[in-house]
């Protein structure tokens, strides 16, 4: 809805307008998706052992795992998105990460641990 609202090019009166589909832009979300899944489930679980201990390394291991991973489900919609040669702006699917990147050191400063946080709620 954004992209078609908000990032395409104005058309020509003599082309086809053309608009994101919402298969193409659900394939986008899942081939993001899928390897975020891979690395917040699948990893997470095998190294659950250190990321849920108490200790400054746990937290810090775990807010990485957790920006490096949502910094790539955003890149790879970026990625998806640009391919787009109607679509201007896109950039804007970039802008997540800067809020990561601010947020990270924060987290650490205040051991938040987002392991932990995330398995409370599922568990």
């Amino acid at each position: 809805y954004l992209a078609n609202k908000y990032m395409k090019t104005q058309s020509h009166t003599h082309a086809v307008e053309q608009k994101v589909e919402w298969m193409y832009a659900f394939d986008v979300h899942c081939n993001s998706y899928f390897p975020m899944f891979l690395a917040l489930y699948v990893l997470q679980f095998l190294i659950s052992p250190l990321l849920l201990s108490s200790s400054f390394i746990s937290s810090l291991a775990s807010n990485l795992l957790y920006a490096v991973s949502l910094s790539y489900y955003h890149y790879m919609n970026f990625l998806g998105y640009s391919a787009l040669p109607f679509l201007e702006r896109t950039e804007f699917f970039l802008y997540p990460i800067g809020l990561i990147v601010a947020a990270l050191p924060i987290a650490i400063v205040f051991r938040f641990n987002p392991s932990v946080f995330v398995l409370g709620i599922y568990f």
